[in-house]
């Protein structure tokens, strides 16, 4: 385990040096030429600081720290997903709800990707003050790193939609929404039952939890998986299209899937137009289920059933967490699951 003294001897200076950098003590002038030394050392090494130790020196020094109302935010995925996604619009929606009631504005917006620069991380940890962070989507093991970091500089971090260690986590069951999904579909008869979804954290279907849950409800019910009616759409949604339109013309005059369970109502919708526009009657001939219950999904032809997330409220949770762990001094970290409702519509009203 490395100590205070590697760090010292890897960067070349005092290990009160070393101690103030990593515990923010700005009682003494570092370089912020050595505070970047410093701190590329602690992940290449790996040093763990003292939680105990450095909780202590946030409290001494938070006394005489005002609050700068200011909350970071980083996303895992891209912001140009997010952004024109109705799902994740409306949890960020739930935030700056949440921030305008208390006083709070977003102080940066990034992406960890783009947090792969150096210079950018660099100045986020030192240089941009925030009161706390949002961690938004599940992170890599290098991603992971970046949090460590951020929480040796701020400790109040909440995840929204993710499940990393150490920290509080506000999300919901993908497992158990898609097992009540693919469980609904098999209530109503459908013994072939296909599979739309996107990538988990390493590219593929096996981690990704909705991907997991109807895999679990199809094995538990006996009932067969066939690779040919399963995409991985990466979560574009024109891949879901064109998959559902090669999957009609490539299935003349063999059996087809009797429901689709999509792993999102993003997916699902072009998937079920593509299979009205070639003539299969939804939901007698082919039933359709998503999960999300974005606002679109009830007014499609016909409406779709899903699975009702509160995203708004998971956003406002989220926000609400944050504050409460930046103004109190228990911070036990935990995972906040919200609950999730089945959503019976047209496309899936059917019994066999």
């Amino acid at each position: 385990m490395p100590t205070l003294k590697d760090i010292a001897e890897a960067v070349g200076v005092s290990i009160s040096t070393v101690s103030r950098v990593i515990n923010n003590d700005v009682s003494k002038h570092v370089s912020e030429e050595t505070k970047s030394k410093v701190w590329r050392a602690v992940q290449e090494l790996g040093y763990e600081p003292n939680e105990s130790a450095r909780k202590l020196v946030m409290k001494k020094t938070s006394a005489t720290k005002h609050p700068s109302m200011q909350i970071g935010f980083i996303s895992s995925w891209s912001l140009y997903s997010t952004e024109q996604d109705p799902f994740f619009t409306a949890i960020v929606a739930g935030m700056r709800q949440m921030m305008e009631d208390h006083g709070y504005t977003f102080a940066y917006v990034h992406t960890f990707k783009e947090l792969r620069n150096e210079a950018l991380l660099h100045k986020l940890l030192h240089e941009q003050r925030v009161d706390g962070v949002i961690i938004f989507g599940d992170v890599s093991n290098e991603e992971c790193d970046i949090v460590r970091l951020i929480q040796n500089q701020n400790p109040a971090i909440v995840g929204v939609m993710s499940d990393i260690p150490g920290i509080q986590n506000i999300n919901f069951n993908h497992f158990s929404a898609a097992n009540t999904a693919v469980n609904h579909l098999i209530e109503q008869g459908h013994r072939r039952i296909g599979f739309i979804g996107g990538c988990g954290y390493d590219g593929g279907l096996d981690s990704e939890d909705r991907y997991i849950g109807y895999n679990q409800a199809m094995q538990k019910a006996g009932l067969e998986i066939k690779n040919e009616w399963i995409v991985n759409t990466q979560w574009v949604i024109d891949q879901s299209y064109g998959w559902m339109m090669e999957l009609l013309e490539r299935s003349r005059g063999e059996q087809l899937p009797t429901a689709m369970f999509a792993a999102s109502d993003r997916l699902a919708l072009p998937a079920m137009r593509a299979a009205i526009e070639r003539g299969i009657k939804v939901p007698q001939e082919m039933a359709f289920i998503g999960i999300d219950n974005i606002e679109l999904s009830q007014y499609t032809s016909p409406p779709l059933s899903t699975i009702h997330v509160p995203k708004f409220e998971l956003g406002m949770t989220a926000i609400k967490t944050l504050i409460d762990y930046m103004n109190s001094d228990f911070h036990p970290p935990f995972r906040l699951k919200m609950p999730h409702e089945l959503i019976v519509r047209q496309s899936s009203d059917y019994k066999r």
